[in-house]
């Protein structure tokens, strides 16, 4: 009986050790605007339009393919976006940390993981971000955006908050 236990024991483990590593990857993209100016608002909302069309076309449901999609194409996409937007735009690929924030009720964790940064101008306007893998999570950039510290979370928990 002992052993019984011991060995399902060892495979709970290992299934918990196995689930824990086949966490779903993320791909997320930023876009920021040259400045707040309401011009620049206009082009970052056309920036995102174009963005969302090129990731969709992009799309695979197989992270390293999506991966591997928008690596070949990445600098095709930024000469398309300067031509359509008519301004200086910087386009990269690679791991970044979003630090905790929340939207339309969904949470994004404190984690590296792959960003397409699309950087019109200057680059220091407010951005616009979303998850586009392993789905699109659409967030209107007129949205206010919630940052939301870990701690204080557990103290409104606690509270009954």
């Amino acid at each position: 009986m002992r052993k019984i236990i011991i060995i399902g024991i060892i495979i709970l483990c290992a299934v918990m050790l196995f689930s824990r590593s086949q966490e779903e990857k993320e791909i997320r993209v930023r876009i920021i605007p040259n400045s707040d100016e309401a011009s620049d608002l206009k082009v970052k909302e056309k920036a995102k339009n174009i963005t969302v069309c090129y990731l969709k076309e992009a799309y695979d449901e197989e992270y390293n393919t999506y991966l591997k999609n928008l690596k070949q194409t990445i600098s095709l996409f930024e000469v398309a976006l300067e031509k359509e937007l008519k301004e200086d735009v910087e386009v990269q690929l690679g791991n970044h940390t979003l630090y905790n924030k929340t939207y339309n009720n969904s949470a994004v964790k404190n984690t590296s993981e792959m960003t397409l940064y699309v950087v019109i101008g200057e680059g220091k306007g407010s951005n616009w971000w979303g998850t586009v893998y392993p789905e699109f999570l659409s967030v209107n950039s007129s949205e206010e955006v919630k940052y939301e510290s870990l701690i204080l979370s557990i103290f409104k928990k606690i509270k009954g908050e």
